[in-house]
C-alpha cells in the first residue's frame, strides 16, 4: 500500500512540472509581442538650406503642424522625414520667418520677435524612401504676421504685473515678471485666430490693488499700447507691425 501511494504522489509531482510553462516560452511570447508592437516608418533624408537674413522654423505640413528644426540665418540642417503618403501632392514643409521688431520700446524691453509666414513660400515635393533632397529657404519678400502684442507704459511708482485671473505673464523680450516704474512691459500673445480674438478681464496688478485692462478684440500683426498710472488702465493706441 505504501509503493501504491508513493507512485501517486510521484504521478502528481510529475504532472505539476509538465504543466509549468518554461521561462523560454515566456521570452518567446514577449519577443513576439514586441515585434508586433514595431511600426515601419519609410523616410527620406532633407537638407534644409536657410539663404534668408532670419532665423526660420521648418513646420511639418501645416504652419500649425509639428517642428522639424529651427535654423539661424545661413545655416543648413538634415534631418528624416516620413516619405509622401500622396505621391501626386507629395509633402509640405511650412517656413515661420521669426522677425525681429525694431521699434524701440525701452531699453529693458529686450528683443521682440514676432511670427510671420511669406503666403508665396511653401516648399512642396515628393519624399521617397532612402532618397536625399537638399532645399532653400529663400528671403521673404512679404510677411503675413501670427504674432500679437500687449504693450504696459507703467507711469506709477509701483511695480506691476500683467495677469489673466491667477495667470501672471511673463514680459517677452526679457522674462521679467514686474514692470519698474517709467518702464515698458511687452507681451506677446498666442494662438489668435484669423478673425481676432476678444480679450475680457486681463488686468494690471500692483501691491494694493488689480486694475481691470479694457475689453479689446485682438488682430494678428498689431501690437495694443496701454498706460497703467497706478489707478487705471488706458489704451493709447494700435500699431500694425510693417515688415522692412
Amino acid at each position: 500500500m505504501q509503493k501504491f501511494y508513493c507512485a501517486v504522489f510521484l504521478l502528481i509531482i510529475s504532472l505539476i512540472i509538465t504543466s509549468c510553462p518554461s521561462g523560454d516560452d515566456n521570452s518567446n511570447n514577449n519577443n513576439n509581442e514586441n515585434n508586433g508592437n514595431n511600426v515601419d516608418v519609410k523616410t527620406g533624408r532633407v537638407t534644409f538650406f536657410n539663404e534668408s537674413s532670419y532665423k526660420v522654423v521648418v513646420h511639418q505640413d501645416a504652419f500649425s503642424g509639428p517642428v522639424l528644426l529651427e535654423l539661424f540665418a545661413g545655416q543648413t540642417k538634415n534631418i528624416d522625414v516620413r516619405t509622401s503618403d500622396n505621391y501626386g501632392v507629395g509633402s509640405t514643409f511650412s517656413i515661420e520667418y521669426l522677425y525681429q521688431i525694431t521699434d524701440a520700446f525701452d531699453t529693458e524691453s529686450g528683443e521682440v520677435i514676432a511670427s510671420g509666414i511669406d503666403p508665396n513660400i511653401q516648399i512642396n515635393f515628393v519624399v521617397e524612401e532612402n532618397k536625399s533632397y537638399t532645399k532653400q529657404i529663400p528671403q521673404p519678400q512679404n510677411l503675413e504676421f501670427r504674432s500679437v502684442f500687449i504693450k504696459i507704459l507703467n507711469t506709477s511708482n509701483l511695480q506691476c504685473e500683467f495677469r489673466y485671473l491667477s495667470t501672471v505673464f511673463k514680459q517677452t523680450g526679457n522674462g521679467n515678471i514686474s514692470v519698474a516704474p517709467g518702464k515698458t512691459g511687452v507681451y506677446k500673445l498666442e494662438g489668435i485666430p484669423t478673425g481676432g480674438k476678444l480679450f475680457q478681464d486681463y488686468a494690471v496688478a500692483s501691491t494694493f490693488e488689480s486694475t481691470t485692462i479694457p475689453d479689446f478684440t485682438a488682430q494678428n500683426g498689431n501690437i495694443y499700447s496701454f498706460i497703467y498710472n497706478g489707478n487705471s488702465v488706458t489704451q493709447t493706441g494700435t500699431q500694425t507691425i510693417i515688415f522692412k
